[in-house]
């Protein structure tokens, strides 16, 4: 922009790469994203077109993807990838509330605002969807490594598909690659169908809370995974005391209303506002 000066990027589509399914496709990223302010969801700017293209003109993201952030450094330590997975958590929980499926969760749609301070934002709403709850669809989408196994063999699904995709990236930010890394697509395609509960590796050592929230978003079975509201409420994500400006302003409100307490001589309450105080202030320090 001449005014500002700000970097932007701009995604450029030719018209006459589009079909159907494609132009579809586009008008839906367009849609949501124009709607849509969150700090871990990259911003759409603006959109325009001339005889031969679409511009989308978008927040640029100096830091890359995250699959190359993960594939540079090998693996990421678990307390860098909780970090990350309740800023992933985050975006979802507000999709989640607009009933939007983003249905290609990966690490090379998740970018990094820069490499020296990476936050995360949630890219390429190409193949998002508004879906209820109860909406079921059956088109195949996404890409197969993140695939839940529900959209591979029954063509039918519905948003909890997001979740095993965010379980696959959790995996691979820990141990270095995807549960269904293969030499071939067949090789992927049997692994994909098959019944055998996946088994994470017993190195690098991880947390009972992470290991558990992996085993559970990794759930072939749908009904057995876990579900949206205990994901976001999971100890190991815990977005209700994660580090933002509403969380800072809770603790303030906490701390104000235990020095009151105390000054009125009611030290057990003002005790217990001060530890309510402790669980937004402590995720803040690390």
């Amino acid at each position: 922009k001449k005014d500002t000066r700000e970097v932007v990027a701009i995604k450029c589509v030719a018209k006459k790469s589009l079909n159907k399914a494609s132009v579809e496709n586009l008008l839906t990223e367009i849609e949501i994203l124009k709607g849509i302010r969150h700090p871990h969801i990259v911003q759409l700017k603006d959109f325009q077109w001339d005889s031969d293209n679409i511009y989308l003109i978008m927040e640029f993201c100096a830091g890359g993807d995250l699959s190359r952030f993960i594939h540079t450094r090998r693996i990421l330590p678990e307390k860098v990838a909780r970090v990350f997975m309740q800023q992933l958590a985050s975006a979802l929980q507000f999709l989640h509330e607009r009933n939007i499926s983003h249905l290609d969760l990966k690490p090379q749609n998740i970018l990094l605002s820069s490499l020296e301070k990476p936050h995360l934002k949630l890219a390429d709403f190409g193949f998002a969807q508004h879906m209820s709850p109860w909406d079921e669809k059956h088109v195949l989408r996404g890409s197969p490594l993140y695939m839940a196994p529900e959209m591979v063999c029954q063509r039918q699904y519905d948003a909890r598909v997001d979740l095993w995709s965010v379980g696959v990236i959790l995996y691979e930010a820990l141990f270095g690659q995807p549960p269904f890394a293969s030499r071939s697509f067949s090789e992927l395609e049997e692994k994909i169908r098959s019944n055998r509960v996946i088994e994470l590796p017993l190195r690098p050592p991880l947390s009972r809370d992470c290991r558990d929230l992996l085993q559970r978003l990794l759930e072939r079975d749908p009904n057995r995974r876990i579900s949206f509201q205990d994901f976001f409420a999971h100890p190991w994500v815990d977005l209700e005391h994660m580090p933002s400006r509403e969380s800072l302003a809770r603790a303030t409100a906490l701390v104000v209303q235990a020095v009151k307490k105390d000054q009125d001589g009611e030290a057990a309450a003002a005790l217990s506002l001060y530890c309510q105080a402790l669980d937004f202030f402590v995720p803040a320090l690390h």
